[in-house]
């Protein structure tokens, strides 16, 4: 089992709720130009700009080396645009879903860490919309067996 970041306590546990949700990471791209057109489709949906206001439509994806041992996001400064570094072996909907989930849960409290309630609530909104209710339902109850915290409040965004 790997180590609890003391920064990001809930990343791990986050992890193991989406792998036991969606094991086989849901819908495969073969090619990458499919899973940036995935990507491109999802942000320029007009729910992308509702749900989720602050952040970035400006979003380029990119393939990360074989070497790397995880896919990463990152938002610039400003807030404008975002890059989605995606490792060989991740193209599928799951990593993309999370990715995005970090971009659109950005400027959330840095006390909650990376993985906190503001993202949690994010990635379960985006599992609903874009995986279904039935992906969303194990995520959600993954969290909770879990206890990762996730806020509430915010999970009438994924109303359709």
């Amino acid at each position: 089992m790997a180590k609890e970041n003391s920064d990001d306590p809930f990343q791990f546990a986050v992890y193991a709720a989406e792998d036991s949700a969606l094991p086989d990471g849901g819908r495969q791209f073969t090619r990458f130009a499919q899973l940036e057109r995935y990507v491109s489709e999802l942000v320029v949906d007009e729910w992308w700009s509702e749900t989720f206001p602050h952040a970035p439509i400006d979003v380029d994806v990119q393939r990360r080396s074989r070497s790397a041992n995880a896919s990463v996001s990152h938002v610039d400064d400003a807030g404008d645009a975002a890059v989605l570094l995606i490792r060989p072996g991740q193209w599928n909907a799951l990593t993309v879903v999370h990715e995005l989930a970090h971009v659109a849960a950005w400027g959330h409290p840095a006390t909650e860490g990376s993985h906190g309630a503001t993202f949690a609530a994010t990635l379960l909104v985006l599992w609903r919309r874009h995986l279904g209710v039935f992906a969303y339902g194990a995520l959600r109850s993954g969290f909770d067996e879990r206890e990762v915290p996730y806020r509430r409040d915010l999970l009438d965004r994924s109303a359709p």
